[in-house]
Protein backbone atom coordinates (compact mmCIF):
# COMPACT_ATOMS: atom_id res chain seq x y z
CA UNK A 1 0.00 0.00 0.00
CA UNK A 2 1.38 3.22 -0.74
CA UNK A 3 2.22 5.80 2.13
CA UNK A 4 0.93 9.22 0.98
CA UNK A 5 2.82 12.38 1.63
CA UNK A 6 2.00 16.36 0.79
CA UNK A 7 4.09 19.25 0.59
CA UNK A 8 2.57 23.18 0.16
CA UNK A 9 4.36 26.21 -0.18
CA UNK A 10 1.25 28.44 1.54
CA UNK A 11 -0.57 26.71 4.48
CA UNK A 12 -3.80 24.92 3.19
CA UNK A 13 -5.70 26.81 4.33
CA UNK A 14 -4.52 29.83 4.96
CA UNK A 15 -4.74 30.09 9.00
CA UNK A 16 -3.41 33.31 8.75
CA UNK A 17 -6.15 34.71 7.10
CA UNK A 18 -8.85 33.04 8.93
CA UNK A 19 -10.19 36.42 10.63
CA UNK A 20 -10.45 38.43 7.08
CA UNK A 21 -13.51 38.78 5.71
CA UNK A 22 -12.76 38.46 2.26
CA UNK A 23 -10.78 35.10 3.16
CA UNK A 24 -12.94 31.95 2.53
CA UNK A 25 -10.45 28.92 4.06
CA UNK A 26 -13.20 26.25 2.86
CA UNK A 27 -11.72 27.10 -0.89
CA UNK A 28 -8.31 25.77 0.26
CA UNK A 29 -9.42 22.85 2.83
CA UNK A 30 -7.72 19.57 1.26
CA UNK A 31 -10.72 17.79 1.64
CA UNK A 32 -12.85 14.70 0.27
CA UNK A 33 -16.50 13.01 0.74
CA UNK A 34 -16.94 14.77 3.74
CA UNK A 35 -13.37 14.50 5.45
CA UNK A 36 -11.06 17.22 5.87
CA UNK A 37 -7.42 17.10 6.62
CA UNK A 38 -5.75 19.65 9.46
CA UNK A 39 -4.42 22.38 8.12
CA UNK A 40 -0.94 22.07 6.08
CA UNK A 41 2.05 23.49 6.92
CA UNK A 42 4.05 25.48 4.50
CA UNK A 43 7.12 24.23 3.62
CA UNK A 44 6.56 20.82 4.97
CA UNK A 45 6.07 17.03 4.09
CA UNK A 46 3.65 16.22 5.90
CA UNK A 47 2.44 12.39 5.89
CA UNK A 48 -1.22 11.46 5.13
CA UNK A 49 -2.91 8.85 7.17
CA UNK A 50 -3.62 5.75 5.02
CA UNK A 51 -7.45 5.68 6.47
CA UNK A 52 -9.89 8.11 8.00
CA UNK A 53 -12.83 7.03 9.49
CA UNK A 54 -16.41 9.11 9.94
CA UNK A 55 -19.66 9.00 11.48
CA UNK A 56 -22.13 9.85 9.23
CA UNK A 57 -26.51 10.05 9.91
CA UNK A 58 -28.77 9.47 6.81
CA UNK A 59 -31.39 11.09 7.94
CA UNK A 60 -33.23 12.21 11.72
CA UNK A 61 -34.05 8.80 12.49
CA UNK A 62 -30.52 7.16 11.97
CA UNK A 63 -29.64 8.12 15.94
CA UNK A 64 -26.75 5.37 15.76
CA UNK A 65 -25.23 6.96 12.74
CA UNK A 66 -23.02 4.51 9.98
CA UNK A 67 -19.56 4.33 10.12
CA UNK A 68 -17.83 5.11 6.98
CA UNK A 69 -14.04 5.49 5.67
CA UNK A 70 -12.13 8.12 3.16
CA UNK A 71 -8.80 6.48 1.92
CA UNK A 72 -5.82 8.47 0.99
CA UNK A 73 -5.39 7.56 -2.33
CA UNK A 74 -9.13 9.35 -2.95
CA UNK A 75 -7.59 12.17 -1.13
CA UNK A 76 -5.10 12.96 -3.23
CA UNK A 77 -6.83 11.90 -6.33
CA UNK A 78 -9.87 14.33 -5.56
CA UNK A 79 -7.17 17.36 -4.79
CA UNK A 80 -4.34 17.10 -7.05
CA UNK A 81 -4.76 18.49 -9.83
CA UNK A 82 -7.01 21.35 -8.19
CA UNK A 83 -4.21 22.37 -5.93
CA UNK A 84 -1.16 21.98 -8.14
CA UNK A 85 -1.23 25.41 -9.43
CA UNK A 86 -1.31 26.72 -6.04
CA UNK A 87 2.04 25.01 -5.36
CA UNK A 88 0.68 21.97 -3.49
CA UNK A 89 2.17 18.27 -4.39
CA UNK A 90 1.25 14.67 -3.60
CA UNK A 91 3.38 11.78 -3.36
CA UNK A 92 2.94 8.35 -3.04
CA UNK A 93 6.28 7.55 -1.08
CA UNK A 94 8.40 9.58 1.26
CA UNK A 95 10.30 11.95 -0.76
CA UNK A 96 13.98 11.62 -0.97
CA UNK A 97 16.24 14.38 -0.47
CA UNK A 98 16.66 14.92 -3.91
CA UNK A 99 12.96 15.33 -4.50
CA UNK A 100 12.29 17.04 -1.59
CA UNK A 101 14.29 19.75 -3.36
CA UNK A 102 13.26 19.42 -6.71
CA UNK A 103 9.54 19.31 -6.22
CA UNK A 104 10.06 22.17 -3.73
CA UNK A 105 11.41 24.67 -6.32
CA UNK A 106 8.94 23.27 -9.19
CA UNK A 107 5.72 24.08 -6.04
CA UNK A 108 7.06 27.55 -6.09
CA UNK A 109 7.22 28.07 -9.55
CA UNK A 110 4.03 27.15 -9.99
CA UNK A 111 2.75 29.42 -6.79
CA UNK A 112 4.45 32.14 -8.28
CA UNK A 113 2.74 31.98 -11.71
CA UNK A 114 -1.08 31.29 -9.92
CA UNK A 115 -0.23 34.42 -7.72
CA UNK A 116 0.64 36.32 -10.96
CA UNK A 117 -2.58 34.67 -12.53
CA UNK A 118 -4.21 35.81 -9.53
CA UNK A 119 -3.28 39.77 -10.01
CA UNK A 120 -3.71 39.16 -13.29
CA UNK A 121 -7.51 38.28 -12.89
CA UNK A 122 -8.09 40.57 -10.75
CA UNK A 123 -7.07 44.05 -13.04
CA UNK A 124 -9.07 42.59 -15.68
CA UNK A 125 -12.42 42.24 -13.31
CA UNK A 126 -11.08 45.40 -12.24
CA UNK A 127 -11.20 46.93 -15.07
CA UNK A 128 -14.86 45.55 -16.26
CA UNK A 129 -16.15 47.51 -13.04
CA UNK A 130 -14.39 50.48 -13.59
CA UNK A 131 -16.12 50.15 -17.39
CA UNK A 132 -19.40 49.71 -15.59
CA UNK A 133 -18.99 52.51 -13.17
CA UNK A 134 -18.16 50.47 -10.49
CA UNK A 135 -14.95 49.51 -8.30
CA UNK A 136 -13.77 46.83 -7.09
CA UNK A 137 -11.17 46.76 -4.48
CA UNK A 138 -8.51 44.13 -4.19
CA UNK A 139 -9.31 41.27 -1.34
CA UNK A 140 -6.22 40.65 1.33
CA UNK A 141 -4.45 37.74 -1.17
CA UNK A 142 -4.60 40.09 -4.22
CA UNK A 143 -2.66 42.30 -2.04
CA UNK A 144 -0.54 40.15 -0.89
CA UNK A 145 0.25 38.63 -4.33
CA UNK A 146 0.98 42.42 -5.31
CA UNK A 147 3.84 42.25 -2.38
CA UNK A 148 5.49 38.91 -2.89
CA UNK A 149 5.84 39.70 -6.90
CA UNK A 150 6.91 43.22 -5.85
CA UNK A 151 4.74 44.69 -8.10
CA UNK A 152 3.10 47.90 -8.29
CA UNK A 153 -0.89 47.66 -7.45
CA UNK A 154 -3.68 49.70 -9.92
CA UNK A 155 -3.35 53.44 -9.04
CA UNK A 156 0.52 53.69 -9.18
CA UNK A 157 2.46 55.49 -11.40
CA UNK A 158 4.08 52.35 -13.53
CA UNK A 159 -0.16 51.16 -13.44
CA UNK A 160 -1.08 54.03 -15.00
CA UNK A 161 1.42 53.74 -17.83
CA UNK A 162 0.29 50.35 -18.66
CA UNK A 163 -3.42 51.40 -19.04
CA UNK A 164 -2.22 53.92 -21.87
CA UNK A 165 0.47 51.46 -23.41
CA UNK A 166 -1.91 48.37 -22.58
CA UNK A 167 -0.06 46.26 -24.88
CA UNK A 168 3.83 46.65 -24.83
CA UNK A 169 3.86 48.05 -21.15
CA UNK A 170 0.93 45.63 -19.33
CA UNK A 171 3.40 42.68 -21.17
CA UNK A 172 6.68 44.18 -19.88
CA UNK A 173 5.30 44.77 -16.80
CA UNK A 174 3.88 41.50 -15.90
CA UNK A 175 7.17 39.29 -17.74
CA UNK A 176 9.71 41.42 -15.19
CA UNK A 177 7.46 40.35 -12.48
CA UNK A 178 7.91 36.66 -12.64
CA UNK A 179 11.46 36.75 -14.01
CA UNK A 180 13.38 36.37 -10.76
CA UNK A 181 10.98 35.76 -9.01
CA UNK A 182 10.93 32.50 -7.83
CA UNK A 183 15.19 33.17 -6.59
CA UNK A 184 13.61 36.35 -5.35
CA UNK A 185 11.50 34.75 -2.39
CA UNK A 186 13.46 31.39 -2.35
CA UNK A 187 15.22 31.95 0.60
CA UNK A 188 12.01 33.09 2.27
CA UNK A 189 9.44 30.77 1.43
CA UNK A 190 12.19 27.27 0.79
CA UNK A 191 14.43 27.18 4.13
CA UNK A 192 15.21 23.55 4.15
CA UNK A 193 13.61 21.60 7.38
CA UNK A 194 16.48 19.25 7.59
CA UNK A 195 13.97 16.54 9.57
CA UNK A 196 11.40 14.05 9.17
CA UNK A 197 8.51 14.48 7.48
CA UNK A 198 5.66 16.17 9.51
CA UNK A 199 3.49 13.89 12.01
CA UNK A 200 1.01 12.59 10.15
CA UNK A 201 -2.59 13.99 9.75
CA UNK A 202 -5.99 13.27 11.65
CA UNK A 203 -8.95 14.30 9.62
CA UNK A 204 -11.68 15.90 11.33
CA UNK A 205 -14.98 15.35 9.95
CA UNK A 206 -17.91 17.40 8.22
Amino acid sequence: MSTFYVYSVEPMPRVDLHMKRDYNPLNDRIAYNGIYLPPIEAKTWTKIDDRFKSLRHHDRTDKAGHVYHVFADEIVKANQERLRPRGVVFLDHEPTATERTELAQQALSLNMQFRLDTIQGYEEAMKEAEANGRTLKANTYVRECYELLNMEQPGSVAALRAQRQPGEAAAERFASAIEGAVERVLAKLLKPDGGAPAKSAVAKSA
